[in-house]
């Protein structure tokens, strides 16, 4: 099933119809769609599809070559290639009268085994590529080093940055479910389609979460370990710095002390679970992200959540069979600890996708915003008049009367002068979204 990705689809559409030759970048975490979205592009038009291998050099990029000439109904190279540089002076070589696309999925493998692939991908395209009548597109699940961000947006291309899908993607490939067994799923596996696609809805949740991670050989037994190997070699520190963000430790601070290290020490490695876009930081509204002290850091994933929080710190357990042990730990404490915050994170999606409807007015900015003080704000949306300032709950509106107060108090901290309007969302708003 392919859903919600319009906007991405009409971005390559367009850069497809150019009278001039095109470069796209496609970034985006595993399993987050991007060869999905690309074969969906592509499936109609002249295209190579470069997909890539764990080989050394000169078999990975000969077998590239091979792919070429295969396209072009040739046979294969009598040579062997040692550099990606030579597959795009071969590539420049061919001849082809209609547009072509040519895409190279999950990039950074190439730059596994030549380090010099994107810089000399962004020079020879100055210097040749770009006369020929070519979409390229490269996709990848690692972001490119700050240095190549000036290079990439001289060459006046599309960067598409795919995120998960929302929630509403899980209404639509199950929608058998109700409202709350919707949300259930969304909290465990995310909306990720190549884990959703094991979710078995004729069997209940406690089954489905012992049949994806908790039995013996099951599909989500050992993936956050796949996820970070397919980076990382040494994935110690990685796995618990994830762990101990999935306990709730958000901010640095608080992620160094439950190692017992020193913050500076973890910087590194958190630039690195940011570049392979595993967890992001996020930073209140009107604060800059580089700059700001009130950087939370969050899991991207919930399926890399869930394993973290309750696979990782028990595969003692499971690998000697007591699978009931952690069955009761998830049991009480997964709607808790893991449920209302992504209730929370659906009633943000909607916001965001519904801005005018909920405001009254299309909002200049709107984000979260908290403290260090214990003031937390779920949303805040304002416009050159006026603010309103949004408190999500999961209790009814007897509860909401008191939230009320407490939202007006905490408004007084985040200075403005425009005019205040508060909204209270209760558990009534989303069985009706």
């Amino acid at each position: 099933m392919f859903i919600q990705r319009n906007k991405e689809l009409k971005l390559l559409e367009t850069s497809y119809t150019e009278p001039n030759s095109t470069i796209d970048f496609v970034f985006g975490p595993r399993n987050s769609g991007k060869t999905s979205l690309l074969n969906e592009f592509s499936k109609d038009k002249d295209r190579i599809y470069i997909s890539n291998y764990e080989m050394i050099p000169s078999l990975f990029f000969t077998k590239i070559a091979n792919i070429i000439n295969n396209f072009f109904k040739k046979d294969d190279v009598d040579f062997t290639f040692s550099s990606f540089l030579e597959v795009l002076e071969f590539l420049s070589k061919q001849n082809f009268e209609n547009k072509l696309i040519v895409i190279i999925d999950d990039f950074q493998n190439i730059q596994k085994v030549d380090k010099k692939a994107l810089s000399d991908l962004i020079t020879f395209w100055k210097k040749t590529l770009k006369n020929k009548n070519m979409q390229l597109v490269l996709s990848s699940s690692l972001l490119f080093n700050d240095e190549y961000e000036k290079d990439i947006n001289k060459l006046k291309s599309n960067v598409i940055q795919l995120n998960y899908l929302d929630f509403t993607a899980i209404k639509s490939m199950f929608p058998k479910l109700n409202k709350l067994d919707q949300l259930y799923v969304y909290s465990l596996l995310g909306t990720t389609p190549t884990n959703l696609k094991y979710y078995n809805q004729n069997k209940n949740f406690t089954d489905n979460i012992f049949n994806l991670f908790l039995a013996p050989n099951s599909y989500l037994f050992d993936y956050g370990i796949r996820v970070l190997k397919s980076e990382i070699t040494d994935i110690g520190t990685y796995a618990s710095i994830l762990h101990s963000i999935s306990q709730g430790n958000t901010k640095i601070g608080d992620i160094a002390a439950s190692l017992n290290v020193k913050s500076t020490y973890l910087t590194r490695y958190i630039q690195k679970l940011i570049d392979m876009m595993v967890i992001k930081k996020r930073v209140p509204l009107r604060e800059d992200k580089k700059k700001s002290k009130f950087g939370r850091y969050e899991i991207q994933d919930n399926a890399l959540k869930f394993w973290f929080s309750y696979i990782y710190p028990n595969l003692s357990k499971l690998q000697f069979s007591k699978i009931e042990e952690v069955s009761k730990l998830i049991e009480g404490e997964f709607i808790s600890k893991t449920v209302f915050l992504n209730y929370i994170k659906c009633i943000k999606e909607y916001i965001y996708a519904n801005q005018k409807d909920t405001f009254s007015y299309e909002p200049s900015f709107i984000g979260s915003w908290w403290d260090n003080n214990g003031s937390n704000i779920d949303l805040i949306a304002y416009n050159n008049k006026s603010i309103t300032f949004v408190q999500i709950l999961w209790e009814d509106k007897d509860m909401a009367k008191i939230s009320y107060g407490k939202l007006k108090a905490s408004s007084e901290k985040f200075p403005t002068t425009l005019d205040k309007k508060y909204i209270i969302v209760t558990k009534n708003t989303f069985f009706n979204i």
